[in-house]
Order: C-alpha cells, then structure tokens, then sequence
C-alpha cells in the first residue's frame, strides 16, 4: 500500500496530551526529498472552525467518514509513513488543490 497525495492516513497528532492519533491528508508527492520515508501532512478534524476545508461524502475518491470531516489547512506536520497506523481512503485532487492554496494564503510563495 502505498502513501500517495491525496490519501489519508491516520497517524500521531503531535499537539495533543498523552497518545492521540487523527487523520491525515497527505499534500506533498515524489519531489519532497524525502519521500521513501516521510511526507507533508494537513491535519484532518471532525470539528468545523474558520478556514477549514469541509469533506464531502463525493470528496472521498476511496474510502470515508461516518462523520462530517474537514481539513485544517493550517495544522501541516512533516510525518513518518512507519507512524501511520491505518489508511482512511483517498480525497479528490480538488480538495486537496483547495486546501494546499489555503495553506499557501498562510505561507505567501
């Protein structure tokens, strides 16, 4: 199985107390350096705030959630692939083109 743009992972969320773990959406591909081991996350939440990215139920190209999922444009984490426990599904190439041009209003190229 591999760990692809647009797929999402469930893996550690680094900010919380004590052992938590949350879903993942992965953003960067092959030309991140190193990408045989780790990857560009944004933080995926059940919990609607300002600037999230609201998921679908047609959003999921594979996969889903039984509850409304939205992406944190702003929560972006380097993660290992060894961390991640089990993978979510797949988001449409829009979503995440929405979500990364959000991140980019944040972080000005």
């Amino acid at each position: 199985m591999g760990h692809d743009r647009g797929d999402v992972w469930w893996g550690p969320a680094p900010h919380k107390s004590g052992p938590a773990y949350r879903p993942w959406l992965i953003v960067s591909d092959a030309s991140h350096p190193f990408s045989d081991t780790e990857c560009i996350g944004l933080g995926m939440t059940t919990q609607k705030h300002d600037g999230a990215i609201p998921v679908t139920d047609d959003a999921w190209v594979r996969g889903g959630s039984d509850l409304d999922s939205f992406v944190s444009p702003w929560y972006v984490a380097t993660l290992k692939y060894a961390d991640f426990d089990r993978q979510q599904g797949t988001l449409a190439a829009e979503v995440v083109t929405e979500a990364v041009a959000e991140l980019h209003r944040y972080v000005p190229v």
